[in-house]
């Protein structure tokens, strides 16, 4: 059977933004289960969650 995690995240995440406007970010690295939501926010601090949420040394809790 197929595994349907990232389909049901997807899911969680186009729910977030269309019920409460929500925008969701994830770290791009295989396995990685940081997600940011947030909404209105200035420029700068979206800036900064991007920047958070793709670089995954700032968030990895391996050590």
């Amino acid at each position: 059977m197929a595994n349907l995690k990232p389909y049901t995240d997807q899911v969680s995440d186009a729910y977030a933004r269309l019920t409460t406007g929500m925008r969701t970010l994830r770290c791009p690295v295989p396995g990685c289960t940081l997600r940011i939501r947030y909404r209105h926010v200035t420029p700068d601090e979206d800036s900064r969650l991007v920047a958070l949420a793709h670089d995954h040394t700032r968030h990895d809790n391996r050590k």
